[in-house]
Parts: structure tokens; sequence; C-alpha cells
């Protein structure tokens, strides 16, 4: 699944300016906001900043041993 987004604030978490940065991005499909934390190498990589768009990618993986297991042990 891929969404657009924008970026809304960059804010640097209490006590952690130096290792971390807090973004904010609008999702107009889903119209809410999502919150990451990034490490300020990775935020400093991507050179973000508010007003930027962006895309993101949400893979869904599952472990097909595991829900072998649990459909045998509920069974």
């Amino acid at each position: 699944m891929r969404m657009d987004a924008e970026v809304t604030e960059v804010v640097c978490p209490p006590n952690q300016a130096g290792q971390s940065r807090a973004i904010s991005v609008w999702v107009p499909d889903t119209e809410e906001h999502i919150e990451f934390t990034l490490r300020l190498e990775d935020f400093q990589k991507l050179n973000l900043a508010e007003g930027d768009n962006i895309t993101i990618k949400i893979e869904k993986k599952f472990d097909v041993d595991a829900l072998a297991r649990d459909l045998l042990n509920n069974t």
C-alpha cells in the first residue's frame, strides 16, 4: 500500500535534540496525522522540511509457519 502525505511539523523531542527528530505528516486519503520519530542521522539524510510531500509505503508481511502453528493449536 502506498499513501501520499505532506510533512506538517518537524520538532525536537524533549531531551533528545542531539539524537532524534519527530515529524508529523498529514495523509489526505485517511484524513489523519501520523507521527514518526527518526534518528537524527536518518532525518538529516532525508533532508525533510515542513511542506514536503512524501510517499509512505506499507508492506504487510506475515509468518506462514506461525499462522499454521496457531491454526493447529486452536483445533
